[in-house]
């Protein structure tokens, strides 16, 4: 049996027990509210297949996933789509673990292309190596002895060897510092000029989201403006 029927046999199994279906229709409330709240539209499960709306990708798209509570909109000048993705990771060990991310995305105004980068909280680092995405860890710490041990503490930050340079300057100890008190657990990616936040997380509440939203604005601005 490959991955995908495994996937998918895993999941009607799972979402028809009871319990499923309370936590289901407790989250498609609150982020329908949520979403109302700040101007979005709710779309609720999408097709990956489905070309009327645009994927959310990052590192954790497959072929496999499944994406609910679907939302998009735009937020203080910036387009954001959230979304929470299911999907079965197969680890080296030959382990297949269900995963659910809260993913919240942030379109940058700048047009400068920015290189892959992924800042993993040490909580999601067993999944960057299920998911191999070809990114190097990078010690900025050779770049700048003023990273403070709350961030380099909780992430690691990673890309191409040959980008370093570049996510070094970007994610300078200014940036770091705020990331390392505010963030707590939540991952960040650059991809193709979108921010990714994740947040290991199958039912987020209100406050969660609002905290992305303000994380992620704020990661947002501050990197358009350090490119400006």
């Amino acid at each position: 049996m490959n991955v995908r029927t495994l996937h998918s046999a895993r999941h009607l199994l799972h979402k028809a027990t009871p319990k499923h279906i309370v936590g289901r229709h407790t989250t498609a409330r609150t982020i329908r509210k949520f979403a109302e709240s700040i101007g979005m539209i709710y779309f609720g499960y999408v097709d990956q297949q489905d070309d009327d709306h645009r994927l959310v990708r990052g590192i954790t798209v497959s072929n496999t996933h499944d994406d609910h509570y679907y939302c998009v909109g735009t937020f203080k000048g910036y387009d954001m789509a959230l979304t929470v993705r299911r999907d079965s990771l197969m680890y080296p060990d030959h382990r297949l673990k269900d995963h659910h991310w809260t993913i919240m995305t942030f379109d940058l105004h700048n047009k400068y292309e920015l290189p892959h980068c992924y800042i993993g909280h040490h909580t999601a680092r067993e999944e960057l190596v299920a998911r191999y995405s070809g990114l190097d860890p990078l010690s900025i710490y050779a770049y700048s002895a003023a990273h403070k041990k709350p961030f380099l503490d909780s992430y690691t930050v990673y890309a191409r060897m040959t980008h370093a340079q570049v996510i070094a300057a970007l994610f300078n100890p200014e940036l770091t510092d705020i990331i390392g008190e505010r963030f707590e657990d939540i991952s960040i990616e650059i991809s193709e000029n979108t921010i990714y936040l994740y947040k290991a997380e199958k039912h987020p509440s209100r406050v969660l989201l609002e905290r992305m939203t303000n994380n992620g604005l704020w990661l947002a601005e501050a990197i358009d403006r350090r490119l400006s």
